[in-house]
């Protein structure tokens, strides 16, 4: 079983993969009820083996960060480490890069530090103008990483 926190924008392609490829899950949006994903009895009740964020908005914290057997990965828009955080796209618009990026990576109790499993880099033909247009770029290539990486980071292969 593995846990997904993501934006609602991203359930239904999600979904639709995981449950093509077989793979038990549950999703965690930011407008779902999780105060109980913090208390301690409730893990003991739901273990799960891998938990995911892709691009969920909020910054996964303890006890939740150490709850999943095998830790949690972050799908993350943008090259790590050169961008970390929330602006990632807009710092990109203004040091108008044309080398670009998305990465998954381990998660540890810092912002977007954990040793990242994979980069895939994206050569941009011109800087972006605008974060709509770099997000949608990011986007398609993250959804892309995502889908040749998952099986192997559940199965633990080229994770550690």
């Amino acid at each position: 079983m593995i846990r997904v926190y993501t934006k609602s924008r991203h359930v239904k392609k999600i979904t639709n993969f995981l449950n093509q490829k077989e793979i038990e899950h549950k999703i965690f949006t930011v407008n779902d009820e999780i105060s109980k994903t913090f208390e301690t009895s409730y893990f003991d009740n739901d273990k799960f083996e891998l938990g995911i964020s892709y691009c969920y908005p909020r910054k996964i914290i303890e006890p939740l960060l150490s709850a999943p057997i095998n830790g949690f990965v972050n799908y993350h828009p943008a090259p790590l480490p050169q961008y970390k955080g929330p602006t990632e796209l807009k710092d990109a618009i203004k040091n108008k890069e044309i080398d670009w990026g998305v990465t998954v990576h381990h998660m540890d109790k810092n912002y977007d530090t954990g040793k990242i499993i994979q980069l895939k880099k994206i050569h941009l033909h011109e800087p972006p103008t605008s974060s709509s247009e770099l997000g949608a770029v990011s986007h398609y290539f993250l959804f892309s990483l995502f889908k040749e990486t998952i099986e192997k980071i559940i199965n633990n292969k080229n994770s550690h």
